[in-house]
């Protein structure tokens, strides 16, 4: 309803004020309207035709093209319900054990000793038996370090993601599942002991050492590359830049802050350098406008982008 009265092109003042303040009460209504803005990108795909018809102007332009609005909405939502059960994230999402919100982080103590740190917006579903011990990645990141308890010598440490399998050999080693234009790809980076990758595909599986890391889809493991020092500065909140493009630094940041987060290409070669405290993104976007020649525009809260100043 929200998307439908932000899209309708009347929106009052008060409105405005009504949508942050929902928005900001609970962190299901942020996670709400983040997959709201997912869904934007299939709902482009509209056939033009349709498009002009729903939204045409008519001699009652405002109430028209309201309910116009919200008559394509309520398609759309019979769509996303479609969409919710036909996909597995949606679905395993709803049903995961352990979730953060977006900018949260969280430390977790598994059964068997094993500590996990999850990253921003993860989410995970554990599947201990007597055979294995298995942790399922539906979304985001992980920070694993493996428990060593002689009883558990047989019972094999495994990460899911939709992309393959990583098998824990003694070790702390973080995945994470990529999205955006990465989407369908992982990520394994190893600071101790060892781990072996196998692609969902079978292919023959790639053992990574401490101080290596690899990318793998369904079908291949690339080949392994050092691990940047800065990896894990995510696990003690601070986010650690060296010379990072600032389009790149923004993208990273936006995964810890609620909203959109832009970057005009203009000014996205920009360099970055430092060592950031995540749990103000508002006070990083500040220092990086005193920093660089440009400028924060806040639409509102949930809507800024930089741009050049």
């Amino acid at each position: 309803e929200w998307q439908v009265t932000l899209w309708s092109g009347e929106v009052t003042g008060a409105e405005r004020q009504a949508f942050e303040r929902w928005l900001a009460a609970h962190d299901e209504h942020r996670t709400a309207w983040e997959d709201i803005h997912r869904v934007d990108e299939r709902l482009r795909a509209v056939p033009g035709v349709v498009a002009q018809v729903a939204l045409r102007p008519g001699p009652a332009r405002h109430a028209t093209r309201r309910r116009a609005l919200r008559g394509f909405a309520a398609l759309a939502g019979a769509g996303l319900a479609v969409y919710a059960v036909r996909e597995t994230r949606p679905w395993q999402m709803a049903l995961a054990d352990q979730r953060t919100a977006r900018g949260e982080r969280r430390e977790l103590v598994l059964p068997d000793g094993t500590r996990v740190t999850l990253n921003t917006s993860s989410a995970i579903t554990l599947d201990f038996s007597p055979a294995q011990r298995l942790v399922r990645l539906v979304r985001g990141e992980l920070l694993v370090t493996t428990a060593h308890a002689a009883e558990d010598r047989d019972r094999p440490f495994v990460v899911e993601t939709d992309e393959g399998r990583v098998l824990a050999l003694g070790t702390r080693f973080t995945v994470r599942r990529l999205e955006d234009a990465q989407a369908g790809r992982a990520q394994v980076q190893v600071f101790e002991g060892a781990v072996a990758v196998t692609p969902r595909s079978g292919a023959t599986p790639l053992r990574l050492e401490a101080g290596q890391q690899a990318r793998f889809d369904a079908a291949d493991v690339e080949a392994p590359s050092p691990v940047d020092a800065a990896a894990l500065a995510w696990a003690r909140g601070l986010l650690w830049a060296e010379r990072m493009r600032l389009d790149d630094f923004l993208a990273e940041l936006s995964r810890y802050r609620p909203g959109v987060l832009r970057c005009d290409p203009s000014v996205g070669g920009l360099l970055v350098s430092g060592v950031y405290p995540l749990a103000d993104t508002d006070a990083v976007l500040q220092s990086i406008g005193q920093a660089l020649p440009v400028q924060v525009r806040t639409l509102t809260r949930w809507w800024v982008r930089v741009e050049a100043r």
